[in-house]
């Protein structure tokens, strides 16, 4: 190839200045003929490995590892926030669907992992393996300050709502509450005292039959999004726990302090954790997604225990994660003690039957009488076969059905699933249980069960 020398040192002038007499030309402005530089584009990401790592092979032939907040990784090494997420817009047997939905301080990565259920026709796992989520038709990435209870992420084409999150993520949304507005409680009340809260104080104390002024976590909350004062989410849960004392929200703490123009003072602490906190707890918990609450706890200790009903404090916790319940450690002990039988394990039966709500009295009679129509009045065993139950029952008339919210084939499901493992043969106790999962799911009144 023929070359063209451009340039030289000026060792080299001096040499040939010296020696042949001959003065170097100047430099020229530049190589004759050059190619223009080609300019680096970088391709759509094709969904395989990270994005990171597939931008720097196509900038360079040796690619090098992307570049790491180094101070973020340190500070926020191990720290995660979890949350429960739902499909949105979910139709047939994507309703019953729960997923725990991770965020990595350190890596702002997120892991979705799908809790296996017995009998759900899907074996659960990783939904999404570990990774960094761009936000739809845009660049940027998803950041802890777009997760907070009732928000909506779309993640690679689905819709996912954050319908509860682990006592660690509440705790840390608190204490930086700079970041996450929604859990700053001074924020919270002054939205609050810009809006009208005679419909809030209405519903408090329709919802509250004894008139203690107090209401469990999850009826104040209902209050508050229902009485339009404003709250999302995120929002109704912060101002439900500044109010908690001993399980219960002080709800006319709250109107009083409004009457006064002023932020409520803290709630004393709650103490050791008590029985009927604890199992009130977990069973607002359960009950929070509907008639199959308790009944997927009780699948979840038989699938945990093998069968035998059995098990100790590690499964519990184990049992608690399949179902997707965040129950602080001190009231899971709580409640693990109060069912000890002794030897270290908890039966499944006794825990069910503790959380399970009992109906009413007309409730229960309602139940009983449709027992009896079903029931052989010849023989009268005790017992009614399951194919006749399943005959005889009228998905058509359940509430969820009349309201459109659900069809009359997942209203039979609901049933062969409340009355699954029974080996052919119901019993009057068998049909009670199931009735008190579905009071209590949906919030029946007497009229309503009756209809």
């Amino acid at each position: 190839r023929q070359l063209v020398l451009n340039d030289c040192d000026s060792a080299t002038r001096a040499f040939y200045e010296e020696e042949y007499g001959i003065v170097q030309a100047d430099a020229q402005g530049g190589t004759p003929g050059a190619r223009p530089r080609t300019a680096i584009v970088v391709p759509p990401h094709n969904g395989f490995g990270k994005e990171e790592d597939s931008r720097q092979n196509c900038i360079s032939l040796h690619p090098k590892a992307p570049k790491m907040n180094v101070i973020r990784l340190l500070e926020n090494k191990g720290k995660m926030l979890r949350f429960v997420g739902k499909l949105e817009h979910a139709v047939g047997f994507d309703v019953e669907r729960v997923f725990t939905i991770t965020y990595f301080l350190d890596t702002d990565e997120i892991l979705i992992f799908e809790p296996a259920v017995k009998n759900s026709g899907r074996t659960g796992g990783k939904f999404m393996e570990r990774c960094r989520v761009k936000k739809p038709q845009s660049s940027q990435y998803y950041t802890e300050s777009d997760l907070f209870l009732g928000a909506r992420i779309v993640i690679y084409s689905r819709r996912f709502v954050l319908v509860d999150a682990d006592e660690f993520t509440v705790k840390y949304m608190e204490g930086h509450d700079h970041e996450y507005p929604y859990s700053n409680v001074s924020s919270i009340m002054r939205k609050i005292q810009t809006a009208d809260t005679a419909a809030a104080a209405a519903l408090f104390r329709q919802r509250d039959t004894l008139g203690r002024g107090t209401l469990g976590a999850d009826a104040f909350k209902e209050c508050v999004v229902r009485s339009g004062l404003g709250l999302n989410d995120q929002e109704a849960h912060t101002l439900a726990r500044s109010l908690a004392h001993n399980g219960t929200v002080d709800y006319e703490r709250l109107l009083a302090s409004q009457n006064r123009n002023v932020e409520p003072a803290p709630a004393e602490p709650a103490g050791e954790a008590t029985f009927e906190g604890s199992r009130d707890s977990l069973r607002a918990m359960l009950y929070k997604r509907g008639p199959s609450g308790v009944r997927g706890l009780a699948r979840a200790m038989a699938h945990v225990s093998r069968g035998t009903g059995s098990i100790d404090r590690t499964d519990f916790d184990t049992v608690l994660g399949f179902c997707g319940v965040s129950l602080p450690q001190d009231q899971a002990t709580c409640l693990f003690q109060a069912y000890d039988t002794g030897n270290g394990v908890i039966e499944a039966a006794a825990l069910v039957h503790g959380l399970r709500m009992p109906m009413s009295r007309g409730q229960e009679r309602a139940v009983l009488a449709v027992f009896d129509t079903l029931e052989d009045p010849t023989f009268k065993t005790g017992a009614v076969e399951l194919h006749e139950v399943l005959k005889r029952y009228k998905p058509g008339r359940h509430p969820r059905v009349s309201s459109g919210e659900m069809t009359e084939s997942e209203a039979m499901r609901e049933l062969e699933d409340g009355l699954e493992g029974l080996d052919g043969a119901v019993m009057a106790k068998d049909l009670v249980g199931f009735y008190s999962d579905v009071v209590a799911g949906y919030r029946l009144t007497d009229d309503q069960l009756v209809d």
